[in-house]
Order: structure tokens, then sequence, then C-alpha cells
């Protein structure tokens, strides 16, 4: 019985801890640091998988049958890495929102466009005008901002 996810989980969340308990620090003075949440979610990843891993085991249940469709959101995490030094987060979130909505969940042409189109534009208002927070711009908006 092999048990990869569990034991992935495990392996990432005692990775988790110790980068941010000895890289970041979790906590500084009064407050919490930049490891504060690499700490806690590592925790937390390493507890359920224990818990995943103790109840297959006592169910005897075997590992799954490999499915190439579980790494489809893996992809569109690794597309977002790529399309981010092209066009910025938000542009690439918008690029996979769109063509994960377009090509997996089927939607029509108009509808994956207008959902991306209110997402994006809620996603900017709070994030970027409201709360003021930094996107990266990638290759286009530096392009963009050398050209004015």
């Amino acid at each position: 019985m092999i048990y990869i996810i569990e034991i992935f989980s495990i392996v990432a969340g005692i990775f988790y801890i110790f980068m941010g308990a000895a890289k970041y620090g979790w906590w500084e003075g009064i407050s919490i640091s930049g490891g504060f949440m690499p700490v806690v979610s590592g925790a937390f990843l390493v507890v359920f998988a224990i818990w995943m891993l103790v109840e297959k085991v006592k169910k005897g249940d075997k590992a799954e049958k490999f499915q190439s469709r579980c790494f489809l959101p893996v992809g569109a995490m690794l597309l977002i890495l790529l399309c981010n030094y092209l066009t910025g987060m938000l542009g690439a979130c918008a690029v996979v929102m769109f063509l994960w909505m377009k090509f997996y969940e089927k939607y029509s042409w108009l509808k994956s466009f207008m959902a991306t189109l209110m997402i994006m534009a809620f996603v900017y208002g709070v994030f970027r005008i409201w709360l003021n927070v930094p996107f990266p711009k990638g290759f286009a908006g530096n392009l963009m901002a050398a050209w004015r």
C-alpha cells in the first residue's frame, strides 16, 4: 500500500514548518513575523495528513488509481507562474481563470469572459485600489511603464 499524497503532504508540512520557523521566524516581539503562516499552515497540513493516513490504514484502503485530471490544478498553478512573468499577477490569474472556465468547466465564451472580467475587477478593486497591494507587473507591465 502506497500512500503518496499523505506522505508527500507530511514532508511538505514539515518543510513549511522548518522554513517558517528557521528562516523567517514565526514571532517577533509582540507581533507575528513572516514565518507565522507557513508554520501554522504546515502544522495543519501535517496533522490532517497523518489523520488521513491513519484512517486509510485502519480501513485497509489501497492506493487510489492514478488519474491524470488530478494534476490540472498543478498545471494551472504552473501556468500562472509562467504567465506572471509576461502579464503580471492579475493578467496571469485572468488568463488561467478564463481558460479554466472555458475549457475545463465548459462555459460559453461570453460567460467565461464576463465572469473573469467581474472577478478580476473585484480583485483589483479590493486589493489594488482599496488595500493598495502592489501586484507584480510582469514584462508587459514594465514595458508599458517604460513606454509612458
